[in-house]
């Protein structure tokens, strides 16, 4: 399967099961289901125990957005999704077989016999809190772990060429900057964008070059519009001598 900003995965046929099945089936992870059934109806999430019938990956909101591009996540994994927010972003949950052995990192662990997933309704597929991006279409329905491995390994790669270009167009702005012998004390202590000259605060500061010290110490600072034009121009070059 392949993932990027211009993939998407061929939609096959496949067999649906009843929603009261599926749910029969998700809840049975639980040694007892009617609890599962109780806290769905009440609050629209419960707390399955993974390892038996499932495990789940954790993959942070960028590797995935990184991978899929405009996609939608159910374009990338064929099977169930979970989203939630935690303390350090989006974070979403892909639901696989039990792994015997898998081959992520802290960042995208695998957890299994021991821990607990919140699993919302079936009808959750919105915010707030938990929600299916993708559910599942039937009984046994999850993500191939290698599906999931190739999307964080694509998602690393496009995140590091993003890394690499904003670094390139971040060199390419401060050789735009004009010499500080020209410009006023507020441009040099990053008050006044140092290319218009717009007065900037700690809000309208869109772009901070930090302290640069050649041909003098100074500070420059620039606002959005004038940073979005001379990147645009920046990234329009760069494509052209690829």
């Amino acid at each position: 399967m392949k993932y990027g900003r211009a993939a998407r995965s061929p939609v096959l046929p496949s067999r649906t099961d009843p929603p009261d099945a599926i749910r029969d089936w998700l809840a049975g992870a639980h040694p007892s289901p009617g609890r599962v059934r109780r806290e769905w109806a009440r609050c629209g999430l419960a707390l399955l125990p993974l390892g038996s019938r499932f495990d789940a990956v954790r993959v942070p909101g960028d590797l995935v957005h990184a991978a899929v591009g405009k996609l939608a996540v159910s374009d990338a994994l064929d099977g169930p999704v979970i989203h939630d927010v935690r303390t350090l972003g989006p974070t979403y949950w892909a639901l696989v077989p039990h792994q015997g052995d898998w081959p992520g990192d802290p960042e995208t662990p695998l957890l299994s016999h021991g821990t607990h997933l919140g699993v919302p309704d079936l009808t959750v597929t919105g915010p707030p809190g938990s929600f299916w991006v993708t559910t599942p279409r039937r009984r046994h329905h999850l993500c191939r772990a290698e599906d999931v491995l190739a999307l964080i390994a694509c998602g690393r790669r496009e995140l590091r060429q993003e890394r690499t270009t904003d670094a390139a167009v971040l060199r390419a702005l401060a050789q735009e900057l004009p010499a500080p012998d020209t410009l006023s004390d507020d441009h040099r202590r990053g008050r006044a964008c140092a290319w218009c000259g717009t007065q900037l605060t700690t809000e309208t500061a869109y772009l901070d070059f930090g302290q640069l010290t050649s041909p003098r110490r100074w500070f420059p600072r620039a606002c959005r519009p004038c940073t979005d034009v001379r990147a645009d121009r920046a990234r329009t070059a760069s494509e052209g001598r690829k």
